[in-house]
């Protein structure tokens, strides 16, 4: 994991350049499908700086550990190769340090993000051993992202909502039988710079650290 951010994009990139501008002969029937899945993300160290009365100042510095989410989607295959669907998604990235130049200022909190998607997807149907390899993005509204901290005992959190994010998708999809199917892709996400106040009415604000998390997820999926 400590190598995903780098890696995510180069593998996203060569299943996109790796796949035919056309699809094989499609051979699907059109219908709805349904997906639970579960992912390993990893976020970047970012910088920012602090306003307010947690007095942790500027030049900040933010590292974090291996991060976790699940989620699920609803959608709906045409037959002609292309899908779209509705997905909502909950991930979390642990801080594993809060620098100020070399000094430590907190080594315990999460950067997390509730995030609803509306995706759409090229499948490429007919290779063989049935799996189907598809790419494709998305758009999503954000209903919550928010920074925590614990510095010498003392919680505090930052939060915002109704930002727009964008993702990529490259995956594949493998036929456990008629109906399910496991479903494994990488999927970069970009937030951008977020702007987030204190929450609980306090005072403050974090200017602006970086979201652009790289995650590898796994679900099983229904098709209808």
């Amino acid at each position: 994991m400590n190598h995903l951010r780098h890696l995510g994009p180069a593998i996203l990139l060569g299943l996109i350049a790796a796949t035919p501008a056309t699809a094989p002969a499609q051979t699907e029937p059109s219908g709805f499908y349904a997906t639970l899945y579960g992912q390993l993300s990893r976020l970047g160290s970012t910088g920012f700086n602090e306003t307010g009365n947690a007095g942790f100042g500027s030049g900040l510095t933010a590292e974090f550990g291996n991060g976790f989410g699940f989620g699920g989607d609803v959608g709906y295959r045409y037959g002609n190769g292309w899908a779209t669907e509705i997905e909502w998604n909950w991930r979390r990235h642990d801080v594993s340090s809060l620098r100020r130049g070399s000094t430590t200022i907190a080594a315990d909190g999460d950067f997390a993000s509730n995030i609803l998607f509306v995706n759409g997807l090229r499948r490429f149907v007919g290779f063989g051993g049935g799996w189907i390899p598809y790419v494709g993005a998305g758009v999503g509204w954000v209903e919550e992202i928010d920074f925590d901290l614990s510095s010498t005992g003392t919680g505090r959190a930052w939060s915002t909502q109704g930002k727009i994010g964008v993702q990529l998708i490259g995956g594949a999809e493998i036929p456990l039988g008629v109906k399910w199917r496991l479903a494994t892709d990488i999927r970069l996400l970009r937030g951008g710079d977020v702007d987030m106040p204190a929450e609980g009415g306090g005072a403050g604000r974090l200017s602006k650290p970086s979201y652009n998390p790289v995650s590898v997820q796994f679900g099983l999926r229904r098709m209808f």
